[in-house]
């Protein structure tokens, strides 16, 4: 994964939510696809934390996804990941953003954690060093 869509991690809630905070971005193309990575982004966190962010996630689904209107470039997001009922391999995930407009976007999407994608690797891809040291992930996940 690429987090350069997330600005701040806030919360891991192991088990049962992330939130992360962005902004709406400046894109040539289609928002709603980077509205999706924020909160498969947002969800990995939380399947991640499973196995203590050792192993790498992948985005395997989406099974639903709405949108409003997109708020205008540059407006703050809050993006929130949920899931009920994690298995070690991964799971499904509610994802949803909102601004101070409301509801921005909400999607149904299927992670899962897939042990390491460079076998020979001693560190996961998806939470690598300077990603988790940057955002201070493991300070800020809780266990319920």
């Amino acid at each position: 994964m690429r987090w350069l869509l997330l600005d701040q991690v806030v919360a891991v809630h192991r088990g049962k939510k992330a939130v992360t905070l962005s902004r709406v971005p400046q894109a040539p193309y289609s928002r709603e696809v980077l509205f999706i990575e924020m909160m498969a982004q947002t969800g990995g966190l939380l399947v991640g934390a499973e196995s203590d962010y050792k192993n790498d996630v992948i985005f395997a689904k989406i099974e639903t996804a709405t949108f409003t209107e997109p708020p205008a470039p540059g407006t703050a997001l809050t993006v929130e990941a949920s899931a009920d009922g994690l298995a070690p391999e991964g799971g499904w995930i509610e994802g949803q953003i909102t601004s101070s407009g409301g509801v921005v976007a909400k999607a149904k999407l299927l992670l899962m954690s897939v042990g390491r994608l460079i076998p020979e690797s001693q560190r996961s891809i998806a939470f690598h060093d300077n990603f988790m040291n940057h955002f201070k992930v493991r300070e800020k996940v809780t266990v319920s």
